[in-house]
């Protein structure tokens, strides 16, 4: 039975985990979804509710294909589009009798046309890789749903805080009305994107707001936060195994902060408890939960992170996060 590895066969943290499950002597696979189609491809019956996935190269599995059935756990860690498809040159469809505003008409269309069709591949590729992903019989760790969940941040807040969680004061959406109130009843705010991928930001607060917000609302809805004073923990949840660390850096969000340090906490029984109880609520085997813990010592829930990085904090503190991520894998339910 293979282990599955999703992911850039190059990424640090990739390799680290092939080689502890080498050291476990357990067959793995890669499976870098940038070059499905290209390096490895899937068949898959429905009859027979199984499939698939064959491999071009001997460095991606030690067998030249793996059905879906034989795959005993998976391994997210990161999604690849596919590499775009090309657009025409500048000079592919220039006639020298043609009048020249033709030719750029129909190099737009052609350009137009390429991406209609990359999104439309896409959406191919996406569909039958969903056939793998939807397969039950393999432990995903984590789960499509569960990384779906992270996309949307106030859905796990919802979550959490139904399971007792602190959840800072919150605004999500687009209108700008609503928006000014809030920021005006709280004194630091941060903003910060619905679904995640960019920073947070303090709101730069102004007597008169409204202007700001009409044109940063009217591109894109934006969730607002009350600021919480603190410091940043981190928890890793393995199963029921809780690993804390706390994140100290002078930048609002240490992210941004490559002097960031790290260190091994300890965090109250009942924060650990909600941590494992958010963790298998939002459907996952193992994740990230970031705190924001207050002067006062009160936790607030941020997000769990379906497929965190972890190699770095492993380094610098010691704490053993890949031996439990790989018994998550390896171990029988």
């Amino acid at each position: 039975m293979h282990v599955a590895l999703l992911g850039n066969e190059q990424d640090p943290q990739i390799q680290h985990i092939a080689k502890a499950l080498c050291q476990t002597a357990t067959p793995f696979y890669f499976a870098n979804t940038q070059h499905f189609g290209s390096t490895w491809a899937i068949s898959y019956d429905p009859d027979f509710d199984d499939g698939l996935i064959h491999f071009s190269s001997p460095s991606l599995c030690d067998q030249p294909r793996v059905t879906f059935s034989n795959t005993k756990a998976a391994y997210w860690h990161e999604y690849l589009p596919g590499l775009p498809l090309k657009a025409p040159s500048e000079n592919s469809s220039n006639d020298s009798n043609a009048d020249p505003q033709a030719n750029r008409n129909k190099r737009d269309d052609k350009a137009s046309r390429v991406l209609e069709s990359a999104g439309w591949v896409e959406q191919e590729r996406a569909s039958t890789l969903l056939c793998w992903f939807s397969y039950t019989n393999i432990k995903w760790v984590n789960s499509i749903d569960a990384v779906r969940s992270h996309q949307c941040k106030p859905y796990q807040s919802r979550v959490a805080g139904k399971l007792g969680a602190h959840i800072p004061y919150t605004f999500i959406g687009n209108a700008p009305e609503v928006a000014s109130q809030f920021c005006s009843n709280m004194r630091d705010v941060i903003y910060k994107p619905v679904r995640g991928g960019r920073t947070a930001q303090f709101v730069n607060k102004q007597p008169n707001m409204r202007p700001l917000l009409n044109t940063l609302l009217g591109e894109r809805p934006v969730t607002f936060q009350k600021y919480i004073a603190g410091v940043n923990v981190r928890s890793y949840v393995l199963g029921n195994d809780v690993l804390s660390v706390q994140i100290d850096s002078s930048e609002l969000d240490y992210r941004n902060d490559d002097n960031a340090s790290v260190s091994v906490t300890a965090v109250p029984s009942d924060i650990q408890q909600l941590a494992v109880r958010i963790c298998h609520a939002l459907g996952m085997h193992w994740c990230a939960i970031d705190w924001r813990k207050s002067a006062k010592g009160k936790y607030f829930f941020l997000e769990a992170n379906p497929s965190p990085y972890f190699l770095k904090v492993e380094n610098e503190t010691g704490l053993d996060i890949t031996e439990k991520l790989v018994a998550l894998m390896v171990k029988t339910s």
